[in-house]
């Protein structure tokens, strides 16, 4: 029963995340800020990313994003997330993570979403991202892909919004350069 109610409640904390991942970091009008002497709590599991990509690729060609997502925390990860923003020369990109993740792209705005079944301490995922670009593609292809552990209380996804308690996410980016090679 643990994995439906993991991406139930995947779906309602990532909701709007899913395709923005630029958004974690915007302040939104009409939030008040955090109470004096408060902090938000660090993830318990934090996750590190690792890209594997090519230096140098053909414009026209494709560009296959390798992104390793390895816990390095002490505990599992109650809700693993991969978010990223493709080249702008992509006119098509397609993401597939490991079995039991819900992953989606949308070419339009060039981002990436991806929610992971549960990681257990030193456990890591693999997601790809293929990206195809124009063939009028010309100097460097820049993508950034981010990861996010996000920690669920005991009483569920429910008692967030009855307590009012942070989730304790923390974005890690990483910035990726190809430089487009012209024929």
């Amino acid at each position: 029963m643990r994995r439906p109610l993991t991406a139930l409640a995947a779906f309602a904390m990532a909701g709007g995340l899913l395709l923005a991942p630029q958004t974690a970091n915007a302040q939104t009008a009409g939030v008040t800020p955090p109470v004096a002497g408060v902090q938000e709590t660090p993830p318990l599991s934090p996750l590190k990313v690792t890209a594997y990509y090519p230096r140098r690729v053909y414009a026209g060609r494709t560009i296959t994003y390798t992104l390793k997502i390895k816990n390095v925390g002490k505990w599992y990860t109650d809700i693993a997330y991969v978010a990223g923003e493709t080249p702008k020369q992509a006119y098509k990109v397609r993401v597939t993570g490991p079995k039991g993740s819900y992953c989606e792209a949308d070419a339009d705005k060039r981002e990436i979403g991806c929610l992971l079944d549960r990681l257990d301490a030193g456990e890591s995922a693999t997601v790809k991202v293929k990206v195809w670009l124009r063939s009028s593609a010309r100097g460097t292809a820049t993508a950034e892909f981010a990861s996010a552990s996000i920690d669920v209380p005991a009483g569920g996804i429910d008692t967030l919004d009855m307590y009012g308690l942070e989730t304790g996410v923390d974005l890690k980016y990483v910035k990726v350069k190809t430089k487009i090679v012209r024929r």
